[in-house]
């Protein structure tokens, strides 16, 4: 206890002096010094204002570029349809117009009468400046004696050609004209071998909206002979032109008034050839036919007319008129068909 007590004692002793004693400095590592700001470099001066550059032109527009077909090869698209003509009717009832038909427009009548009288009419139109056809008329008549009720030379067949120039086509105010010629085929019957051929000259005028007037002049020449070669009291063969141009020159004329939109009145006086078997001066005469009637416009290609006939207005003989009915085609499928291939 006493030698643990003696050491505390000395170790004490040793501590207090080295305790008082100030500890040597601690060398510490310089502190780096402080880089002074850079100063900040001054603005550049401001370069002087050009001027204002003029202003450039305008480029050209360029040509908008032609389109490229995708496909080279391929038939180019069908033009349009033409829109469909007007068409005035070659005909007034009996007598002729002016009008032609449109190119390729096919044209068909049929007519009958109470006396039992069958005709029909076929043309085409050509090009619109002509038309040409083929008819069975039955408007032709002949007799035995002066004092015999005549009848009627049917079929009879005859080829026509009519040209001529529209409406307004030369000059504002022209009426439309036409030049017709009809020829019969030789025609026999009982012994007798008859022709007709006929030149006229037509104008039609449309005035407003609803009257049309037509008028104009036919020359007609004729012949019958005897078939067997028998006179039989009478001139082997005579001809109309051998009696003079008075007795073939003949003047003629229609009017149509559109009543309706799709009707008219009609009117017009027209000449045809009667034969005279056994007449010894002439056997050729002339006759004046009147008709006068309505036409119905079914639709655009479908024309229905009828009313009366007379066939010699010079005997006034009403018991002698004939109440007829008469249907007309217009057929456009030709020159849509035309169109299509131009």
């Amino acid at each position: 206890m006493n030698r643990l007590l003696l050491a505390f004692l000395a170790l004490a002793a040793i501590a207090l002096p080295a305790a008082a004693q100030p500890l040597p400095p601690v060398p510490l590592p310089e502190p780096e010094p402080e880089t002074a700001p850079s100063p900040s470099p001054s603005p550049a001066p401001s370069p002087a204002p050009s001027p204002a550059p003029s202003p450039a032109p305008s480029p050209a527009p360029s040509p908008s570029p032609s389109p490229i077909p995708s496909k080279p090869w391929s038939e180019p698209p069908p033009p349009p349809p033409s829109p469909e003509p007007e068409i005035g009717l070659p005909t007034v009832l009996a007598s002729p117009t002016g009008r032609l038909l449109p190119a390729a427009i096919i044209y068909s009548r049929s007519s009958l009468d109470t006396s039992g009288g069958l005709a029909s009419d076929l043309r085409v139109g050509l090009g619109d400046v002509a038309e040409f056809g083929v008819e069975l008329t039955d408007l032709v008549r002949a007799r035995e004696s002066a004092a015999a009720a005549p009848h009627r030379l049917a079929p009879y067949l005859a080829a026509t050609f009519k040209m001529g120039l529209a409406e307004h086509r030369l000059f504002t105010g022209q009426p439309a004209l036409a030049l017709g010629f009809r020829k019969s085929f030789e025609h026999e019957i009982d012994g007798r071998a008859t022709r007709i051929a006929e030149l006229y000259l037509v104008g039609t005028k449309r005035l407003g909206d609803s009257v049309e007037l037509h008028g104009g002049g036919v020359f007609w020449d004729a012949s019958i002979r005897d078939a067997d070669g028998a006179g039989n009291g009478a001139a082997a063969e005579d001809f109309l032109h051998d009696h003079g141009v008075r007795r073939q020159l003949r003047g003629f004329g229609g009017l149509g008034l559109r009543a309706l939109a799709d009707a008219q009145i009609l009117v017009d006086l027209y000449w045809v050839p009667e034969f005279c078997y056994e007449c010894t001066d002439r056997q050729i005469r002339l006759k004046a036919l009147l008709s006068w009637g309505v036409r119905y416009d079914i639709t655009r290609s479908i024309k229905l007319d009828s009313g009366v006939r007379v066939p010699d207005i010079t005997a006034a003989d009403l018991l002698d008129a004939q109440i007829f009915g008469q249907v007309t085609f217009l057929h456009r499928g030709l020159r849509r068909a035309v169109d299509h291939l131009r």
